[in-house]
């Protein structure tokens, strides 16, 4: 049986599958919590289970790491 996308919930066959972070996604539902630019194995950076790009997960680093020190 097809598993369902993490993101819109809709059935994901095999040839549209990203398998990652232990979830399963459809290549063009694969893509940064904030922004939304569409991410693949080699860009993306996980935090909690869910995908962002190096950009927005470079400043969220920084806020957490910042919000650490106080």
């Amino acid at each position: 049986m097809n598993p369902p996308c993490a993101r819109c919930g809709k059935i994901v066959y095999p040839t549209e599958k990203v398998s990652c972070l232990d979830k399963n996604w459809h290549k063009g539902c694969f893509h940064c919590e904030v922004c939304k630019m569409t991410l693949n194995m080699k860009n993306y950076k996980g935090y909690d289970k869910k995908p962002y790009c190096n950009a927005v997960y470079r400043l969220g680093s920084l806020r957490r790491s910042r919000h650490a020190l106080t």
